[in-house]
């Protein structure tokens, strides 16, 4: 396979590119629902985890999603992870993301903490402000507080971290949280790693400066990102870190999957990604991008504010999804190449999504063992 590789892409045999591997999940469940459709879903996600630890993956990520039937049924990662913990011993495992302005600093820290502890020191800690304003209006935050009560939550949950005890806190969100001793303390010191959740160029940067990883959610082709990699490796020399140390990694998402016949994977891959675009039925539309309606989806393609990711997928052949790298699919060789395309561009870790739309266990299963056995040796 390495010199099948190095033909195809110039020698790259005289330069194995690494690559970590993460198997992301939302717990996705469209429509029309098996029954007991939640039970079967918990069920095979904790197959699938349990299963890419045993391939190879470094870690597995879950989202914190709420109120979206079909593409998030992930409402308790914490509590996810801690029973994957127990049935765990190596992969590493992440909150991809905590919503800060939907969760109490003291509540998030206590709960970091313990499913630290509960998997022997293999929590990465992400953060975020939140998917959508359908998302965060339910728990009393608008779209524009939501950046100034991350930023101050992050400050608020490090000297926690920190400090013991933690001295108390006086801001504009949180005006007078008291002087607590915040027990249990993690296992990694003083903290696990530190993310965020962005896809915008200004806050790739903010994470370099604030010594922040980068959960990449961008949804575009690999060479419309890199310059906001760039930016984010440019900014590093100027970190002072807000934790108790700089976690200078680029993480990116991407939906995959990967068969032996070039087509079929192909084809499972970016069906996955019509879906999660928008091929869908209306609700998922109206809760995915706005409060109540697909307007304030428009209105951000409207601006310029969102990165056009609905058209991006939708307007591609299954072909030109995987020559222009916005979707990792067919066969060994086929990803192969796309994986190799980000990890020139300096990206850590890609987060793979298989279980999207309507693949089904047994082919996420399937795709997770050729993964782990012709695809991530290769970048290791």
């Amino acid at each position: 396979m390495r010199l099948l590789l190095a033909m195809q892409f110039g020698n790259r045999a005289s330069k194995v590119l690494s690559m970590k591997f993460g198997y992301f999940n939302q717990l996705q469940m469209p429509k029309p629902w098996r029954e007991n459709g939640e039970v079967l879903l918990y069920k095979e996600a904790m197959e699938q985890a349990v299963h890419a630890e045993s391939v190879g993956f470094d870690c597995y990520w879950q989202t914190e999603h709420h109120f979206y039937p079909e593409i998030g049924h992930s409402s308790s990662p914490e509590l996810f992870l801690a029973a994957l913990a127990q049935r765990t011993t190596t992969i590493r495992l992440g909150l991809a993301v905590v919503v800060l302005p939907c969760n109490h600093p003291y509540r998030v820290v206590e709960y970091v903490s313990t499913l630290d502890h509960l998997s022997d020191g293999r929590v990465e800690f992400g953060t975020g402000r939140g998917a959508s304003p359908y998302h965060i209006e339910a728990f009393g935050v608008t779209s524009d507080e939501s950046k100034e009560i991350w930023d101050e939550s992050l400050d608020v949950i490090c000297s926690m971290f920190l400090n013991d005890p933690f001295p108390g806190w006086q801001g504009k969100w949180y005006p007078d949280l008291l002087e607590r001793h915040l027990v249990p303390k993690p296992v990694q010191k003083p903290h696990p790693p530190l993310w965020v959740a962005g896809s915008q160029p200004a806050t790739y940067a903010e994470a370099a400066r604030k010594g922040l990883g980068i959960l990449g959610f961008n949804g575009t082709e690999p060479d419309e990102i890199e310059p906001s990699i760039r930016a984010y490796r440019e900014v590093q020399a100027e970190c002072t870190p807000v934790g108790g140390y700089a976690n200078h990694q680029v993480a990116t998402f991407i939906i995959g999957n990967i068969n032996a016949d070039y087509t079929v994977g192909r084809d499972l891959a970016c069906a996955a990604a019509r879906w999660y675009a928008g091929d869908n039925d209306s609700e998922l539309q109206r809760v995915r991008f706005g409060a109540h309606t697909g307007e304030y989806y428009e209105s951000q393609q409207a601006t310029g504010q969102r990165s056009g990711v609905r058209p991006a997928i939708l307007n591609r052949s299954n072909e030109d999804l995987i020559r222009d790298g916005l979707v990792i699919g067919g066969d060994v060789d086929s990803v192969c190449r796309g994986v190799e395309r980000w990890a020139k561009l300096g990206v850590d870790q890609l987060l793979i999504m298989i279980q999207a739309g309507d693949t089904t266990h047994d082919e996420v299963m399937r795709a997770l063992d050729l993964f782990g056995s012709k695809v991530l040796p290769e970048f290791q």
